[in-house]
């Protein structure tokens, strides 16, 4: 069995013409964006914009194509950090509440 592609948390600035209360706005930047992970072979799963830095989870083979991805759009090295999932977490994994294993939280 092939290992599972890696995925990244994709950290960098807002773009300065990216206008956060503006829907269409930030319709035509996802555009953008799902294009250009497109063009590297990477697969934008979504994200989330903080008041200064946005994030995305992105699907890749390698680093390398998130750095493609990022020359392409003009963004700069320094507006950019990759970091490499070693984990998921979510309600997904959560370990059911009749499980023998399970007890609360400590207090």
């Amino acid at each position: 069995m092939e290992a599972a592609m890696p995925t990244f948390v994709v950290e960098r600035t807002i773009p300065a013409l990216m206008r956060v209360a503006d829907r269409d706005n930030i319709a035509l930047h996802c555009r953008w964006a799902k294009d250009a992970y497109h063009q590297v072979g990477a697969s934008w799963l979504g994200g989330v914009i903080t008041e200064d830095r946005m994030f995305s989870l992105v699907v890749a083979e390698q680093a390398e194509d998130l750095r493609a991805f990022a020359r392409g759009l003009r963004i700069a090295d320094q507006d950019i950090t990759l970091r490499q999932v070693v984990q998921p977490l979510g309600p997904f994994l959560a370990l059911p509440l009749d499980d023998p294993q399970y007890r609360p939280p400590l207090r």
